[in-house]
């Protein structure tokens, strides 16, 4: 907007300069040497940082107009209402009140022409410092939002860095609770028992030529004592493994998320019936089959949205991949759907794709293959 206002003012001093200079013809050698103070004193003004040093040069401006105009040439009076409105703007919010202070010189002017261009000029430059002051006041704005919206981006970031590492300091402290209470539960169940075992087949061991009666029921005593460390194993690890379901629908969750943080897509996913009934295979496939079609609905289909449903019918599990895009009635086949139509086919299952509204892939396994 800086630029706006020096615009402004080099059209009214070339028009000062043609009148005064090249409208006569006898030009002072003074306007000359006035004009080009002028110029370098401005050039200087919009150079200088510092407030006070820049209103203490536009006072120098002003003084020069007003000597100038008074003594050589009363048409470089018409320079004087934008370098009020520069001072102005330091002291004055309104820069309509400015209006007066700029018109009064006129009262003061004899020739009506001179009149008429000094009252233009003045309202001239009243409107440059209104639009100008106007801009200004956006961009001062934007830039308080911008560093508003940086300092947020800033927490944000802060705050998703804390997440992160407590996420991470979560995820070590389960694992050493989980270490942990696997630890206890070995020593305070299988290790009892073995050490009990142990302990009845040493007796039994001693035993063995003087009682063998005794021995053989020590012996027995430590089978049964095995027998139970055994099952006890067995129910911990059952216990601590997770059903296979879990690590299907856990991976593919997995895997539909990454995909929707990496493609910008707004991904859903949901699930329904028994998903206990999907084998590690199918789950396989099924995986592969939905990346593949979330792949090409980045790819081709300029959607926004993409949804994901799992279901396990009567007989058969059921997989859509459906999004909101442009669809195609015609599809052509190509390698990514030929894949999947040949990675199905191996558990007896078919693919089927639809592009009448959006896009949309199904696939279907029967219950059990293998």
């Amino acid at each position: 907007m800086e630029l706006w206002t020096v615009g402004n003012k080099l059209c009214v001093l070339f028009f000062v300069v043609y009148i005064s200079y090249f409208g006569t013809t006898h030009a002072s050698l003074w306007l000359v040497f006035y004009f080009v103070l002028y110029i370098s004193m401005n050039l200087l003004l919009h150079t200088l940082k510092d407030p006070r040093v820049k209103q203490g040069l536009l006072v120098c401006i002003i003084a020069g107009v007003l000597a100038m105009s008074a003594g050589v040439d009363i048409y470089v009076l018409l320079l004087l209402p934008f370098s009020l409105y520069e001072l102005a703007s330091f002291h004055v919010r309104r820069d309509l009140l400015v209006l007066p202070v700029a018109l009064l010189p006129a009262v003061f002017l004899r020739d009506f022409t001179m009149i008429g261009l000094y009252l233009f000029v003045a309202l001239l430059s009243c409107c440059n410092f209104v639009i100008v002051r106007h801009y200004m006041k956006q961009v001062i704005q934007l830039e308080e939002q911008a560093e508003v919206q940086r300092s947020d981006r800033q927490r944000l970031s802060r705050m998703l860095s804390e997440n992160q590492e407590l996420i991470r300091t979560s995820e070590y402290m389960t694992k050493l609770e989980e270490r942990n209470r696997l630890s206890q539960t070995i020593h305070d169940g299988i290790g009892h028992a073995m050490t009990g075992a142990l302990i009845q087949m040493e007796a039994a061991k001693r035993l063995l030529m003087s009682h063998p009666d005794k021995a053989e029921e020590l012996l027995q005593n430590a089978i049964g004592i095995s027998k139970e460390g055994i099952e006890e194993i067995r129910l911990t690890l059952k216990n601590i493994k997770p059903p296979i379901e879990q690590l299907g629908f856990s991976r593919l969750k997995a895997a539909v998320e990454s995909f929707g943080s990496r493609s910008g897509l707004q991904t859903t996913l949901v699930h329904e019936g028994d998903m206990g009934v999907i084998t590690p295979l199918q789950w396989q496939i099924i995986q592969a089959n939905v990346i593949e079609a979330l792949t090409n609905t980045a790819k081709y289909a300029q959607a926004t949205a993409v949804h994901v449903e799992i279901r396990v019918l009567n007989r058969l599990v059921k997989a859509v991949v459906s999004d909101n895009g442009q669809g195609n009635p015609k599809i052509v086949k190509g390698l990514g759907l030929i894949g999947m139509e040949e990675r199905t086919a191996a558990v007896q299952g078919t693919v089927i794709a639809d592009g009448t509204s959006g896009f949309r892939v199904t696939t279907l396994i029967p219950h059990g293959t293998v």
